[in-house]
């Protein structure tokens, strides 16, 4: 089970989520102090990522118009085409560098450089090395206009150009008003059911005004959740420059060699072997012929055309060499479908009279039956669900498959 472990920091306060992407299962959540949250984590082990998200109140998110595709002088430019932006001094700002967007526009965040090592330090003496630092903000769901997530007394405003910053709710609609008149015409909500009494009136404020169109999304999990479940590691990285994470370099070049060497000898084993169980499965095939021929000359001694022994027996035997309502041909075709996913195949059922094909599968979401089932109406099969029952990690399905000249 690969988990990574998020965390985020704003002001000294730190909620934490260990979470399996895949399974969507929470080992370990919290919120607190810093040292109740080191304390904690000291024994704990897991096998993926160790994430970071700072506060919106403490990164600016801006653009820096930069013609130059040459990252050198882009990394040199940026901080003074924001200069007039920051409270500090540039010297003592640190600027991470996002996607390039239209009109030479680039994403910029820029956070003091002080703050940022000290984070870092703090994070090294607890055990941690974050593999990707970036806002908290920049997880919002990025649908048209301008989105804001609700996340307790705190408001996330991301626009349609990615410049974002973080208020509090009782200034949201204040924030909103000040926004330019294109970043209001689409306004976006999300807020958890739980905070929809606390904001009510700050959401009706903004519905009031007439240059306001606003629209609400439920959100499944409370905001910090939300935010670990939809990682966007397409947002900006903190981690660059001076703070920009190393690759570990190999201690020795023996090692790399010794290991190629290896691997040369083990696909030359590899090879020598296949090639000795292709000629030892020829002569065999070839005995398995000869038998064949043998036998049938012994059943039918007046047929003297042998060229295709199997199509003459089906003949002998009265069996019509269609396609349709045969068990293997339906069962090979199904089954190609279920290679390289999650489903897995339980219990295979063949009615011979109707032609019908039932396999139980079990599935991780019911999604997936409905996935496979259009995978092989594509093919060119006739297929349905039957049947669908929850377990608690898991879905149980049945599925009926006809070959597409069944009856």
């Amino acid at each position: 089970m690969s988990e990574n472990l998020t965390i985020r920091l704003h002001g000294r306060h730190v909620d934490w989520l260990l979470l399996d992407e895949i399974s969507g299962i929470v080992r370990l959540r919290g919120s607190g102090e810093f040292a109740e949250f080191a304390a904690l984590i000291e024994d704990v082990n897991w096998a993926g990522e160790t994430r970071v998200l700072l506060g919106g109140e403490d990164v600016l998110l801006t653009r820096a118009k930069i013609p130059s595709r040459q990252q050198r002088q882009i990394v040199q430019a940026v901080p003074y085409a924001v200069e007039e932006e920051l409270a500090s001094n540039v010297d003592d700002c640190h600027f991470a560098l996002g996607r390039r967007g239209g009109n030479d526009e680039l994403e910029v965040a820029v956070i003091n450089r002080a703050y940022m090592q000290s984070i870092l330090a703090e994070l090294n003496a607890a055990g941690l090395q974050p593999t990707f630092m970036s806002v908290d903000l920049l997880m919002i769901p990025q649908r048209e206009g301008t989105n804001i997530l609700i996340d307790g007394e705190r408001a996330h405003l991301l626009t349609a150009n990615n410049r974002g910053f973080t208020t509090t709710t009782d200034q949201l609609a204040l924030t909103v008003s000040l926004l330019d008149e294109s970043d209001r015409d689409h306004l976006q909500v999300h807020l958890h059911p739980d905070a929809r009494e606390d904001v009510q009136l700050y959401l009706t404020q903004i519905q009031a005004s007439e240059s306001a169109n606003l629209q609400e999304h439920e959100l499944d999990y409370h905001p910090f959740e939300f935010m670990c479940r939809g990682f966007n590691k397409n947002s900006i990285n903190l981690l660059q420059g001076e703070f920009k994470i190393e690759e570990p370099k190999s201690a020795s070049r023996n090692g790399w060699r010794a290991a190629a060497i290896l691997a040369g000898c083990a696909f030359l084993a590899h090879v020598l072997l296949t090639l000795g169980q292709g000629v030892y499965l020829e002569k065999r095939a070839s005995v398995y012929a000869d038998e064949a021929a043998t036998l049938y000359k012994e059943v039918f001694p007046g047929d003297r055309n042998v060229r295709d022994i199997r199509r003459r027996w089906r003949g002998h035997l009265g069996i019509a060499a269609t396609d349709t309502a045969l068990f293997l041909p339906l069962f090979e075709e199904t089954v190609a479908e279920i290679t390289g996913s999650n489903l897995v195949l339980q219990n295979v059922n063949y009615n011979e009279s109707r032609g019908d094909l039932i396999l139980q599968l079990l599935a991780p979401r019911s999604e997936q039956l409905v996935l496979f089932v259009e995978s092989l109406i594509r093919g060119g099969l006739q297929a349905e669900i039957g049947t669908i029952s929850q377990d608690e990690n898991s879905v149980r399905g049945s599925i009926k498959v006809k070959s597409s000249g069944g009856r």
